[in-house]
């Protein structure tokens, strides 16, 4: 054997040892075997380089001075080293089956529980690795991402940062607050009481060392409580309150300023939110402030907006909900400017409310004459329209047009439903989308833009989302050979593939489905766990696709797709007949009986206990390690 052969016998036995670290256990045999054979091909590789380092990028290996990015399998392996935050990894001479078996179940592991138990080189560390060493890539570049795939690294890197008192992780948490708190939700705040406490200690930092920061970090991260839309009881919203401990009467007349100045959809409900929060201890103090301030500036008399925001606010149906002090307050800061102070004409209202009105009379009106002038006087304010972009405006118009689609003149009619998907189409790539644009994208019965402006949204620019899926699929059904065909040359990128899977399992039609399929079976056995673990959480089922696969060599495969199955108790009955149902004459499908038993006892899935029973009955020598194995499993589920 030549160094050649030695590394790439080397490289493809460390693919094939992470899959079965994926799918079997440490113990699992088909796990052990596959490290023995691993250890084998270092031990070979050793005979021509001590130590064997392997330099990671995201999209290849750099081993023995040169670039391996032309091997399916050494791509494949720099993405699952790369996602786990590996830099480099080193093997060198006199390693033992045992330490790569605890190296490979390390690096079997997600990435966020990886980091949950200090990293790869911490759990090496725990186990006295003399011989396998890992550096890692610093995390600090996760400080300001979101999304699901770095919410709990997101958590657990700020949890760490501010218990340690770590002040230039603390920093950086601040200088990216605004984009790092969207991995919160007011649930996961409200629950975690390590994760509050945290929260008033960065505070508590920000005010001590950076007070620019605390300012910025107080308010954003108040305005996030106050505008997130939720139900929060009283004795929830004084667990949020003792995260603000550190703000005065000043402060949070900056947050409760911010919020009139700032925010869209401030209400009752909010200012209810605010009062509880700063405390009615302070209430007083508050309004005084901020009536200095606004009045000071001209505040009130420059913005008008501003003026009737306030007014609305205590004058509304609910008003009753504000707090009687900050109603009080806020009443005698508006009532000493008289109606010619801020007599102004907001030409945005008017627009808005005349458009309103064109919407009202869309609904009313019979006569097609007059439904063509209503239209024509839309048209004529589309540029204003497009340009402020009210999706729940354009909602309500998407839903006239269809309503009244027989009556309408069918040019007109027509060119404002293009309008309304050019504006869905263009705007739906964003990471946030709102709700009614998601309703805007999967009510559109026409679009603009062509399969290839998808196609390269998709691949080129790797923007992807459910919305943007499904209008592909539902309009371009011609094109999917074409995408099918793309996504098999980039089987390799786990992560784009991984964005693919997630947002077609969102989507409710049976083309996402075959999509679906599509990347499981062009995909490595990451890919398919990951397509199946989708699919638990799909709005539809491939029950046959799923059956078919509890036939598959794979103990991983069949557990995930058992779990998917088992979403409906119709399947769960012909489920369980597959795995534990099949005739085992002399004892020839024992061995792979056994392994649907320990997928049964995994995910505790009791409603196998008949079959158990059955199978600890049954007699002859052969049949031994089956008795046992259901006897076993049997006595724990008492």
């Amino acid at each position: 054997m030549n160094k050649e052969e030695a590394l790439t016998g080397f490289l493809k036995g460390l693919r094939t040892a992470i899959n079965n670290a994926l799918a079997y256990s440490r113990q699992h045999p088909y796990f052990l075997k596959s490290t023995q054979e691993f250890k084998e091909k270092i031990d070979n590789l050793f005979s021509f380089l001590d130590p064997v380092k392997i330099s990671v990028t995201p999209e290849s290996l750099f081993l023995d001075g040169k670039y391996w990015n032309k091997i399916a399998t050494s791509v494949e392996l720099a993405q699952i080293l790369h996602q786990r935050k590996i830099k480099s990894i080193e093997f060198k001479s006199g390693l033992a089956v045992s330490e790569l078996a605890d190296a490979l179940s390390f690096l079997a592991l997600q990435p966020k529980e990886i980091l949950k138990k200090g990293g790869l080189a911490s759990l090496l560390k725990e186990v006295n690795s003399q011989h396998i060493r890992i550096e890692e890539l610093d995390y600090s570049g996760l400080l300001g991402s979101r999304g699901e795939d770095t919410k709990d690294i997101w958590l657990y890197l700020f949890n760490e940062a501010v218990e340690k008192q770590d002040a230039q992780k603390i920093d950086a948490f601040a200088d990216n607050f605004s984009e790092g708190i969207k991995n919160l939700s007011v649930k996961k705040v409200i629950g975690d009481d390590k994760l509050r406490e945290n929260l008033r200690g960065l505070l508590h930092y920000l005010k001590g060392e950076k007070k620019e920061n605390f300012s910025k970090c107080s308010q954003e991260l108040s305005g996030f409580f106050l505008n997130s839309g939720a139900q929060i009881s009283a004795d929830n919203a004084d667990k949020l309150k003792e995260i603000f401990s550190d703000l005065d009467a000043n402060d949070f007349t900056d947050v409760l300023f911010s919020q009139i100045s700032n925010s869209p959809n401030l209400n009752t409900l909010n200012l209810s939110l605010f009062s509880r929060l700063a405390g009615e201890d302070k209430a007083q103090s508050i309004t005084s402030y901020l009536e200095a301030k606004v009045k000071g500036k001209g505040e009130l008399k420059n913005k008008p907006a501003l003026l009737k925001k306030i007014k609305d606010l205590l004058s509304g149906s609910d008003a009753q909900t504000v707090s009687p002090a900050y109603h009080l307050g806020l009443s005698a800061l508006i009532k000493d400017i008289s109606f010619k102070d801020t007599l102004f004409f907001d030409r945005e209202q008017l627009r808005a409310n005349y458009c309103l009105v064109i919407l009202n009379l869309l609904s009313r009106e019979k006569d097609p004459e007059g439904l063509r002038l209503i239209l024509e006087g839309l048209n004529r304010e589309w540029p204003a329209i497009a340009q402020k972009k009210d999706y729940k405006f354009l909602r309500y118009l998407l839903d006239l047009l269809k309503q009244k689609n027989k009556e309408l003149p069918p040019d007109i009619s027509e060119e404002i439903t293009k309008r309304i998907s050019e504006i869905a189409e263009n705007d739906i790539w964003e990471e946030e989308i709102p709700e009614d644009l998601h309703y805007l994208a999967d009510n559109l019965e026409r679009i603009t833009l062509s399969a290839d402006f998808y196609l390269d949204k998709f691949f080129k620019e790797k923007k992807v989302n459910a919305p943007a899926l499904n209008l592909f699929l539902k309009f371009f059904p011609e094109s999917l050979e074409v995408f099918y065909g793309l996504l098999r040359f980039k089987r390799a990128d786990l992560e784009f593939l991984s964005q693919i899977i997630h947002a077609l399992a969102e989507i409710n039609m049976p083309l996402s489905q075959a999509a679906l399929k599509e990347v499981f079976f062009s995909g490595n056995e990451l890919m398919k766990l990951e397509v199946l673990k989708a699919m638990q959480n799909s709005k539809t089922l491939d029950t046959e696709f799923l059956f078919s696969l509890l036939e598959d060599n794979s103990i991983a495969l069949r557990r995930e797709a058992l779990k998917a199955l088992f979403r409906d108790d119709v399947n769960k009955k012909k489920a369980l007949s597959l795995l534990l149902g099949k005739p085992s004459p002399w004892g020839t499908k024992n061995t792979l009986l056994l392994e649907n038993i320990m997928i049964i006892e995994i995910l505790g899935l009791r409603e196998a206990k008949d079959y158990l029973v059955a199978f600890s009955k049954r007699r002859f020598f052969w049949n031994k390690k089956l008795r046992e194995n259901a006897l076993e499993v049997l006595k724990k589920w008492k």
